[in-house]
């Protein structure tokens, strides 16, 4: 079944634009119900994944654009990683490799989220990312270029930051 099949991946994606999973489940059912509609107007030009990415990133964009988003979603920001109860090593044990990653991934401008997002966790090429995101794939290229050197630099100061307050805490202890 087509939901089964390619739900998980629409819901990781819808999510990376909209950064709320309800909001990314309501994108996700309206992207399949959007397909169920125009079904008969899939010409197979390109792959079925390619189409409902397509679909769900226009969607995606279409919530970000929304007056009601505007209004409702000032001031929330990516879930908070940390509890101020916890000292500096035990919040770097709770954060593995993944939620640094995916916290660098947020603080990326979106055309470098939405191509990163669609190269790496959703092994497309760039040739579909081109036709998902409707640009050339030079401009995929380069957004996914600049997006690497941009998530390298975020990477880095994240890093140095955690090991900064693991630091301070042991200097503070001991």
């Amino acid at each position: 079944m087509i939901m089964e099949e390619h739900g998980s991946s629409l819901l990781k994606l819808t999510y990376s634009y909209v950064k709320n999973w309800s909001t990314a489940e309501d994108i996700v059912q309206e992207t399949f119900i959007n397909f169920s509609q125009k079904y008969n107007q899939y010409r197979g030009e390109s792959s079925l994944k390619t189409w409902l990415f397509q679909i769900a990133v226009n969607k995606s964009k279409d919530f970000l654009k929304s007056p009601k988003n505007k209004l409702s979603h000032l001031g929330i920001s990516m879930v908070n990683l940390y509890s101020k109860e916890k000292n500096a090593d035990e919040k770097l044990i709770e954060m593995d490799e993944y939620q640094i990653i995916a916290k660098c991934l947020f603080k990326l401008p979106i055309k470098y989220r939405e191509v990163l997002t669609l190269f790496y966790y959703e092994d497309l090429t760039i040739a579909e990312i081109s036709r998902i995101l409707s640009i050339n794939e030079s401009n995929v290229r380069t957004r996914l270029s600049r997006g690497r050197e941009k998530f390298k630099k975020i990477y880095l100061k994240e890093v140095e930051e955690i090991e900064g307050k693991v630091r301070q805490t042991k200097d503070s202890i001991g």
